[in-house]
């Protein structure tokens, strides 16, 4: 049931992703959301429609949880009240301020938990056509090859990334002496903007190790199973157990985990 669960996903994403392709240049409106950083696009929209309309002919028991149709809902509060059993979580576009200025750094993201505990990630980017998958307990593969975590040992090795947050920018602000500390302490620091993707960055060794304070359920949920499955660490920002419904979130290779954590807090 779960490995037909993944193929599906796989298969989902990518028809996703050649929606994506297909579309890029009428992205359309753009409308904002809670503020100006906060983005959406018609294309955003369709790529949710396909998806959920094909959840829900496959898989009509499963609940679906989706930026763009419960972005406007407390996503915490939200995830909470969805019952036990299979669930979907899903970006149609991870980075659209990244799609809408034509960066090549933008996914579909699509997680799977089974009674809230996350199974199955898949995320896919449409210019790359780089896809990224893990099913709990079988490893995880970058378009079939299986990927694993880098090997630095220390943050001054690390290549690492984060991000701000897209709501409220006063979220954001306890971020920037977190980077001023960090720039002079790692080998460098990328601020790219797609959650999921630098997720995967890190379970692929491109990135030794992420933070990230403001994420919501759709932003994680397929990353961090990738990240785990690939050999890397993910927890809250202060190195506790991660859960869908936390605000912040640290993914290292293991190795550096502990001094990451350290360092932001």
């Amino acid at each position: 049931m779960e490995q037909s669960l993944l193929e599906f996903t796989k298969k989902l994403a990518e028809e996703a992703g050649a929606l994506i392709r297909e579309r890029m240049a009428e992205r359309g409106t753009v409308e904002q959301k809670t503020n100006v950083s906060d983005l959406v696009t018609e294309v955003d929209k369709a790529s949710e429609r396909l998806i959920m309309s094909r959840i829900a002919e496959a898989y009509p028991d499963h609940w679906i949880l989706s930026e763009e149709s419960n972005g406007q809902e407390n996503s915490y509060a939200a995830f909470q009240s969805r019952g036990s059993g299979y669930g979907w979580i899903i970006d149609p576009i991870d980075g659209t301020t990244n799609f809408i200025h034509g960066l090549p750094h933008f996914a579909v993201s699509i997680g799977i938990v089974k009674d809230k505990e996350p199974l199955i990630g898949v995320v896919y980017n449409p210019l790359t056509r780089e896809l990224f998958s893990a099913l709990k307990g079988h490893g995880a593969y970058l378009n079939g090859r299986a990927i694993e975590v880098s090997e630095e040992k220390t943050v001054a090795e690390a290549l690492l990334a984060t991000g701000f947050y897209a709501g409220d920018w006063r979220e954001a602000s306890p971020v920037l002496p977190q980077v001023d500390l960090m720039v002079g302490r790692c080998r460098n620091l990328r601020m790219i903007g797609a959650a999921s993707l630098d997720l995967c960055w890190v379970a692929a060794g491109r990135l030794t190790g992420y933070w990230h304070r403001g994420l919501h359920p759709w932003d994680a949920a397929a990353g961090l199973v990738i990240v785990r499955e690939a050999g890397g660490t993910v927890t809250d920002g202060q190195g506790e157990d991660y859960y869908l419904t936390q605000f912040t979130i640290a993914a290292t290779n293991s190795w550096i985990h502990d001094e990451l954590i350290a360092l932001t807090n």
